[in-house]
């Protein structure tokens, strides 16, 4: 318990009460790190009359520092973006901030709050390509962050070793987070409610090619880049965008009326539902080149706000005219997918983009009449 009576002045003149900055500063120095309510008592006596009020607020104290660089596929800071803006977006806390990148590739943000974070390269021509996902536990003070740099996007990321190439779907160095704080529990998960793993899809065709990432060890991030020639006369490009999550498989597919008996079961009771789980996994995506900016090839968002079919999977599928744009050359689409297994290492997830060479559209729509993927992404 604070007294505020040591912090605030009295004004006779109009019987008012104020706090200075530097008092305001001591006693938020006092209160506990994390998200909790504050109940903020005012009482007085004088001359036989009394005066109280009270007043709640949540408060939301940080100390966590995170700070990050940019890094290219080999693994040296690229410099040739200094000056540009980082973004930092936190899910439930819907915390925003905004660092700069200094000639050396790095940023930092102060004070950040206990999240799940996307953390992305401000950029209006590849939106979302260099992204990463990570948690900030309730104890961590010091956060370390790697975002690297896909190739294909046309950005001199400066390394010595640019000539070096590597296999379409793979990046050499890999995004990563480090923090001092712990996580939580690990989950006991029952064998019999794992699922077997999935068949791993060709990557490679004449008229196909599959990019994808598969976030297993916990808390690492797991980006591959999209790297697909279209050649000169092709009419149509298909996509298909899939988020495959095992945690999804421990939740039961409820019907309307299950979930009408819950809620008067919950009702009846009084009893609160179970929490969401704070720490759920993510997923995200960039499908750069196409030529139709209407479509939105690019998001992402945390596994448990989606919806699922009974194999655990989300799925996007559309057809885009590419005719104009490969009637005199061939088409380069670049991007990333990306993945973070949150919280536990046995239920890992998977982001896949599947591009495929000539497919049929459907008479009913076209390519303009597309919605943002992660509004529109239903079970197929």
């Amino acid at each position: 318990m604070v007294k505020l009576k040591d912090f605030w002045s009295f004004n006779p003149e109009d019987s008012s009460l104020s706090i200075s900055g530097p008092a305001m500063q001591q006693i938020l120095g006092m209160l506990p790190k994390g998200d909790f309510a504050l109940a903020l008592n005012l009482s007085s006596r004088a001359n036989g009359k009394s005066f109280t009020a009270n007043y709640y607020t949540r408060v939301k104290k940080a100390d966590a520092r995170l700070s990050g660089k940019l890094l290219s596929q080999q693994g040296d800071p690229v410099s040739s973006l200094a000056g540009r803006k980082i973004l930092l977006e936190g899910i439930h806390t819907q915390m925003r901030a905004v660092a700069v990148l200094d000639a050396n590739g790095a940023f930092a943000f102060e004070r950040v709050l206990p999240d799940v974070y996307f953390l992305t390269l401000s950029d209006l021509d590849y939106p979302n390509a260099i992204r990463t996902s990570f948690p900030i536990y309730e104890d961590s003070t010091q956060v370390q962050v790697s975002m690297v740099v896909p190739p294909g996007l046309g950005v001199d990321t400066g390394a010595k070793t640019a000539t070096k190439q590597t296999p379409p779907g793979s990046l050499d160095a890999r995004s990563s987070v480090t923090q001092d704080g712990k996580g939580p529990t690990a989950r006991s998960i029952p064998a019999t409610k794992r699922s077997a793993p999935s068949a791993p899809l060709s990557a490679e065709g004449v008229n196909r090619a599959v990019f994808s990432a598969t976030a297993v060890e916990q808390d690492q991030p797991v980006n591959k880049k999209i790297d697909f020639k279209v050649p000169a006369g092709t009419e149509s490009v298909g996509v298909k965008i899939t988020v495959f999550s095992e945690e999804s498989l421990l939740n039961p597919i409820l019907s309307a009326s299950e979930v009408e008996q819950l809620i008067k079961k919950y009702e009846q009771s009084r009893e609160s539902p179970p929490a969401k789980k704070k720490y759920s996994d993510s997923w995200s995506y960039s499908v750069v080149g196409l030529p139709d900016t209407d479509i939105q090839l690019s998001a992402s968002g945390l596994a448990n706000k989606l919806e699922y079919d009974a194999q655990g999977r989300m799925t996007k599928t559309m057809c885009v005219d590419v005719a104009k744009q490969t009637k005199n050359a061939a088409l380069n689409i670049s991007g990333s997918v990306g993945a973070t297994n949150i919280g536990d290492k046995l239920l890992p997830i998977t982001t896949t983009v599947e591009l495929t060479l000539e497919c049929r559209k459907p008479k009913s729509s076209s390519a303009k009449s597309g919605r943002p993927l992660d509004q529109a992404i239903r079970p197929a």
